[in-house]
């Protein structure tokens, strides 16, 4: 292992990190000095990024000119697979000072899981509004109950101290709403960063990479197949973020055009979390808070933007329409349109709740509105609400948790297993099937103009037997560690292996992930990673011949 290799690039990535820091610290400045007092009555958190980026800067120097002094600046696969490794866990690590240094987040392992949940596009946070008792005026744990039979009961404290009259007393913020913008902007930040991928975008902008560039590139990027849509890879990487960067650009001008009441800064974080299909918010009630049954299809049609491989869109620009006829992306609009249907008559003349508080009794436009909103959502791992969705019929629920594992696009900004996996375990079945009476035949079929072979077949059978195991191992832990149901274990373990955001029972629309443990957050936070970058590329960490001299 070529440690002062993987030293002098994690330096270098450093000194990128700090660079996108002043961004959320622009924001913070703007609204510390330049803003009205009314506009950000929360508190200000302009020093948390100054040390912040202090800090990135002294550890970034410290491993590229001490620990990687003297390195030949070449990164071979084995580097690469670790330097990505360390990419995603040290950027959770350093984006979760923010939060913890300004106070909003006192505990450190809470600051690690929502920033890891950022940069994951999981979009699970743990923060949940403290709660007092209106006598003493002392914080109280935060009771539920989830089930009468057998009784279940979870106590836990708030995480976010609200927002207060300095006269009266009164609460004027509470939860999400009472954090700085700043660290809202870079919450929402962190998703948008890790939709298209820190690494990919570290590919783009450090041409000093060379050769080593291509291996970060292919551990990094999601999906069975890595497809360069160029020759050279980092042309690719940054055409992607060029794309990546225009679409989000068009969603931020649509939201503000189509919403007169929405912000720069509230429409900014709105398409952050929405192409990267991350589902943060600014809000409490989540895309709701903006009662604009515009804002919330905009919101719809870019989630489905975001989990579309973002090669077509480049084969697009270039005229190459005919490419959009592949397998794959005919299959996934095809699953949107279906289950979309399948709770649109589900929750037809049922009652909703809105995460408002109002209620609703849905006609089919609104059952369209709601129901579409809520399924694409899940299906596209982007998290976002506008109904308590804990209370709907049990076929709805079935069908979200389903769509969770059936994810979207390879090559997207969406986590799940993806809609390639399915069908090349599809088409292999199928022909193993043929096999039992039809030995002699030779089969072979075509995904993106290449023909999968036994070792890519083998390599798509082992993770869809790993996303089973760790589902389950991980499923038995939170029940062991936290004690917590079933029902929440699982929709929990389903939400983070497959970076949606969104889960149900104790964890559901209404709720947050303060319920955990500091134990049950750690696992967590692996869980996304490794459902982030799809298991392989980090469990090879973990094997012992990783590590020895070659």
């Amino acid at each position: 292992m070529l440690y002062r290799e993987v030293f002098r690039v994690l330096g270098s990535y450093l000194f990128i990190l700090a660079l996108v820091l002043l961004a959320p610290l622009c924001v913070s400045i703007y609204y510390r000095f330049a803003a009205s007092p009314y506009l950000h009555p929360q508190p200000h958190v302009v020093w948390a990024f100054v040390a912040t980026i202090a800090i990135t800067v002294v550890i970034g120097l410290f491993f590229r000119y001490v620990l990687g002094a003297k390195s030949r600046g070449q990164v071979f696969r084995r580097e690469a697979l670790l330097v990505v490794a360390c990419i995603w866990f040290l950027t959770a690590i350093i984006g979760g000072l923010p939060f913890y240094l300004s106070g909003t987040l006192d505990n450190p392992v809470n600051a690690y899981f929502e920033t890891m949940s950022g940069l994951t596009t999981t979009g699970a946070s743990v923060m949940q509004a403290k709660k007092y008792d209106p006598v003493t005026g002392k914080e109280i744990p935060i009771t539920k109950v989830i089930s009468e039979k057998p009784y279940i009961e979870y106590s836990f404290y708030g995480t976010i101290t609200p927002v207060r009259d300095s006269e009266t007393g009164k609460e004027l913020y509470t939860g999400v709403e009472a954090v700085s913008k700043g660290l809202l902007f870079w919450r929402s930040m962190t998703q948008w960063l890790g939709g298209m991928g820190i690494v990919v975008l570290f590919v783009a902008i450090l041409p000093i990479l060379g050769v080593g560039g291509k291996a970060l590139y292919q551990a990094e990027v999601p999906g069975p197949t890595n497809e360069a849509i160029t020759p050279r890879i980092k042309e690719t990487a940054g055409l992607l973020w060029k794309i990546y960067l225009g679409i989000t650009i068009l969603e931020i001008v649509l939201l503000m055009v189509t919403n007169s009441e929405m912000s720069l800064f509230d429409a900014t974080c709105v398409t952050f979390s929405t192409i990267s299909t991350g589902g943060f918010s600014v809000h409490n009630a989540s895309i709701a808070g903006y009662h604009n049954h515009a804002t919330e299809w905009i919101v719809l049609v870019f989630m489905i933007v975001g989990s579309v491989n973002f090669a077509l869109y480049f084969y697009c620009l270039k005229g190459k329409i005919y490419r959009l006829y592949q397998p794959e992306f005919l299959i996934y609009i095809a699953s949107l349109v279906i289950f979309s249907s399948i709770i649109i008559r589900n929750i037809e003349g049922t009652t909703v709740q809105l995460l408002t508080g109002e209620t609703v009794r849905t006609g089919l436009a609104d059952a369209v509105r709601i129901g579409a909103f809520q399924l694409v959502s899940a299906q596209t791992s982007t998290g976002f609400t506008t109904a308590n969705y804990n209370i709907w019929p049990f076929m709805s629920q079935a069908l979200m948790l389903i769509t969770m594992f059936i994810g979207a696009m390879a090559g997207s900004t969406a986590g799940g297993i993806k809609i390639v996996r399915h069908y090349m375990l599809f088409r292999i079945a199928s022909f193993k099937i043929e096999s039992l009476f039809k030995p002699e035949a030779v089969r072979h079929f075509r995904i993106s103009q290449k023909i999968v072979d036994k070792d890519i077949a083998i390599t798509l059978l082992v993770y869809f037997v790993l996303v089973v195991a760790f589902t389950t191992l991980g499923t038995f832990l939170y029940i062991a560690i936290d004690g917590i149901d079933l029902e929440t274990a699982f929709s929990v373990m389903t939400c983070n292996i497959n970076n949606i955001g969104m889960a149900f029972r104790m964890a559901g629309p209404t709720e947050s992930f303060a319920f955990l443990s500091n134990t049950g957050k750690l696992f967590s936070t692996l869980w996304m990673v490794l459902g982030r970058l799809e298991l392989l590329p980090l469990l090879i960490v973990f094997i012992p011949s990783f590590w020895r001299k070659v």
